[in-house]
């Protein structure tokens, strides 16, 4: 089986037994080597040869609309049956939390701005609720089903599982 992760940063995903994961990112610094250096919406891979594509922590450091090209990407690259993960900041959740004052300033405007280290693509430039999400979806592929994802286990899958993120998954 093979996997992307897409905009994979400081968070890559190791290859094992049975399963390559292949860490893309379009940005190399110390911390952020990724396997391969390349535009997420623009990957040397054939047509329906991907078993998982994720994109974890991504999508909100696109502006409005500007994620349809990952989208576009993926639903291409994946096998008939493969798995889009989208993880994001449950934005709804935070602002809760945070207005109830279970959270500090701190984490909540890290998750709506993002954690600006040295490159403007540290920045957030949208953000999406579950509604918004399955949208922007379909808007742009065909999916055979969008639910929320599972938190299975997938072979070296690093995904973060904190309290104010969502995930959703996207089968071709």
């Amino acid at each position: 089986m093979i996997g992307l992760n897409v905009g994979s940063g400081q968070r890559k995903f190791k290859s094992g037994e049975g399963f390559k994961w292949v860490n893309v990112d379009s940005v190399s610094r110390p911390g952020h080597e990724p396997d391969l250096l390349c535009d997420g919406s623009n990957l040397p891979y054939g047509d329906n040869t991907i078993d998982y594509f994720v994109l974890h922590h991504v999508m909100e450091h696109f502006g409005c609309g500007e994620a349809k090209h990952l989208i576009v990407e993926a639903n291409r690259v994946l096998k008939p049956g493969g798995s889009l993960l989208i993880f994001l900041p449950d934005l709804k959740a935070l602002a809760t939390r945070w207005l109830l004052g279970g959270i500090e300033d701190y984490i909540y405007v890290v998750n709506l701005m993002g954690a600006y280290i040295d490159n403007e693509a540290d920045r957030h430039k949208w953000h999406y609720t579950p509604e918004t999400l399955i949208h922007a979806l379909r808007s742009v592929a065909t999916w055979k089903l969008i639910l929320p994802f599972d938190w299975r286990e997938i072979p070296n899958g690093d995904f973060a599982r904190d309290w104010w993120l969502y995930a959703y998954e996207a089968v071709k």
